[in-house]
């Protein structure tokens, strides 16, 4: 049996949308510890904690700027019926935030699980707790590595998407990978084999020719 674990910011979605918030509503702040993580100095967990504590506005403000600006990849449509057609499975793990991923989730429709990162907004801002960590790594809020060993584990073939740098864990873990971005950079510094992709069609294609 195979099951499919997919990234969303830059992944599922067109571009980076906790980027997009933090662009509009940080301070320009967020860009230096943004520098700190792609330098692999600071995990994610830690990026993403110090950066939205930046952002001053409420959840309906930002739900209002996501809806406007977050784009569906025009493929993943196609790419989920045709699993369903196939009896194969997907499954998101995100280091996102959830209250914009179950929005524009509900807003498209799409009726998947998720692991994400989960936020509480309050007068004096925005808490983020991280219910799918690892208790012994403190890089990453949602350990997506984790997961994909989880159903490993249980006999799935696991295939793995994703375009960032808290995906490299999970694709040195994976049966299949496929990169795109920033994370096609990081499996060719690791010598890991991989399927390069720029949206779901190719996806979609590459799988069509699986048995």
């Amino acid at each position: 049996m195979r099951v499919f674990v997919s990234d969303f910011d830059g992944t599922i979605t067109v571009k980076d949308v906790a980027d997009l918030i933090l662009a509009e509503y940080a301070d320009p702040a967020w860009l230096e510890i943004e520098k700190e993580h792609r330098a692999r100095k600071i995990g994610t967990k830690e990026a993403i904690s110090r950066q939205f504590a930046l952002v001053h506005a409420g959840r309906k403000e930002l739900l209002d700027f996501v809806d406007g600006v977050a784009e569906l990849d025009q493929h993943f449509n196609d790419f989920l019926l045709y699993l369903q057609g196939s009896r194969q499975r997907m499954e998101i793990v995100s280091e996102g935030l959830d209250f914009y991923i179950t929005f524009l989730m509900a807003k498209w429709g799409l009726n998947l699980p998720l692991r994400t990162n989960k936020t509480a907004f309050s007068n004096s801002g925005m808490k983020i707790s991280y219910p799918f960590g690892d208790p012994h790594c403190s890089l990453c809020g949602t350990c997506k590595m984790g997961r994909v060993l989880e159903l490993r584990s249980k006999g799935y073939d696991v295939v793995y998407l994703g375009d960032g740098y808290s995906d490299i864990c999970p694709a040195l873990e994976a049966d299949t990978v496929f990169a795109k971005a920033t994370l096609a950079r990081l499996c060719e510094e690791e010598e890991r084999d991989h399927i390069l992709f720029a949206d779901y069609g190719d996806v979609l294609r590459e799988v069509k020719g699986w048995r």
